[in-house]
């Protein structure tokens, strides 16, 4: 697995990623994200070098954002943790959530922080309890515009 980060041209993979697992969600009757998964939503991230694409063998594999701040969902907060976003893996290459966790793990790490956080739908129990199964401890609720949302964090590993 390799993780770069995505350039302005590579706009389109991130947003084909994203689109093809709203579209695998909400046919399993979860409401993620919309799709497809709206452009200008991930340009602004892309441009701020926040947005990764991941490849296997040089096939996109996946995305992740990755944050320094989010006040949006978590408030203002000191500088101690990365806050992980629009994590999407391709279903061809499904097992790879752990490996980008364990890498955006990794990056905060070395960013001298010691918390990885994220959020998803409050109403999203499967996707609450892989967090869960990944060491993530739920630390309350949040709203955002019309979105509900879970919020959760774990320590870096040493």
């Amino acid at each position: 697995m390799k993780v770069e980060r995505a350039g302005a041209e590579e706009l389109g993979d991130v947003v084909e990623v994203l689109s093809e697992a709203a579209a695998w969600l909400r046919s399993r009757g979860i409401e993620q994200w919309p799709s497809p998964f709206p452009a200008d939503w991930v340009a602004p991230s892309i441009e701020r070098g926040e947005t990764y694409l991941v490849r296997e063998n040089d096939a996109v594999a996946g995305t992740i954002t990755l944050r320094w701040e989010d006040p949006a969902f978590w408030g203002e907060q000191p500088p101690v943790a990365g806050y992980v976003h629009g994590i999407a893996v391709r279903r061809e290459f499904a097992g790879l959530g752990p490996e980008l966790l364990a890498w955006a793990d990794e990056q905060v790490r070395a960013a001298g922080r010691g918390l990885l956080r994220l959020d998803c739908r409050t109403d999203n129990a499967e996707l609450r309890r892989y967090y869960e199964r990944h060491g993530f401890r739920y630390c309350g609720d949040a709203t955002v515009h019309d979105f509900r949302t879970s919020l959760y964090e774990r320590r870096c590993s040493p």
